[in-house]
């Protein structure tokens, strides 16, 4: 198939629609892709924050183990989120214009569009596919066309803002993997932050002899980054 590209000025190759590869072409990103940044510090700020208090009270109280599964939960978040952002979600090459393409029967360029429909048949099943004005291809089936890439994706799912890339055939399990890894880190620090400030109300209460309530609102005050990240997991 032929491919259309075009060179940016940072160096970067325009590859299809408003997608750009890297590194030729090892690497792929949607036209928004510096939003994979903001996700990364969204990621990255509340997991080191973790480290410093809830982590190292956990390690200080029972065992270090719990700071190094956080810690693997986090390597395996941030990976596979740079991994579908610079990945190929499964982008069908765009083909030249109609007015460019020669006539096989008659000789001459074409002079008119393609189609709109196609009627075809796909395991043994009539199936009707569509011209892309944009791409001059005829989308194959569970093919869509992305507004934000200027692309046909396959199987296409959707366009994800937070890491500025489409998510389809090629880049779905990625992303699967990234959400289910950033869930799960989500849901261990919340839990441990919560168990944080149980223990260190039930400690205080018992020393203090104050009632449960008011020994939980006085650690509030005394543990501000386990409060945080309780409130900012949940």
């Amino acid at each position: 198939m032929g491919v259309i590209k075009h060179h940016h000025s940072d160096g970067s190759e325009r590859i299809y629609g408003n997608s750009r590869v890297f590194c030729g072409g090892r690497f792929l990103a949607g036209p928004d892709g510096k939003a994979c940044i903001v996700s990364w510090l969204m990621v990255l700020a509340p997991s080191v924050v973790w480290q410093l208090s809830v982590g190292l009270f956990l390690t200080e109280r029972y065992t270090c183990a719990l700071q190094i599964f956080n810690g693997l939960l986090l390597v395996l978040s941030i990976g596979f989120l740079l991994a579908t952002a610079l990945s190929d979600p499964g982008i069908v090459p765009r083909q030249p214009d109609h007015s460019e393409k020669v006539d096989p029967v008659s000789g001459f360029a074409r002079s008119k569009q393609p189609p709109r429909y196609f009627d075809t048949i796909v395991r043994s099943h009539g199936f009707r596919m569509k011209y892309c004005v944009t791409c001059n291809i005829y989308r194959p089936p569970r093919c869509t066309h992305c507004s934000v890439c200027e692309n046909c994706v396959e199987r296409f799912d959707h366009h994800c803002p937070w890491i500025g890339n489409c998510v389809g055939k090629r880049n779905y399990w990625l992303f699967f993997c990234f959400v289910t890894s950033t869930g799960t880190l989500n849901a261990f620090s919340l839990a441990t932050a919560v168990a944080q400030l149980a223990v260190r109300t039930q400690e205080y209460a018992d020393e203090s002899g104050e009632g449960t309530a008011d020994a939980f609102v006085k650690i509030l005050t005394k543990e501000p980054l386990a409060v945080g990240l309780a409130i900012y997991c949940t």
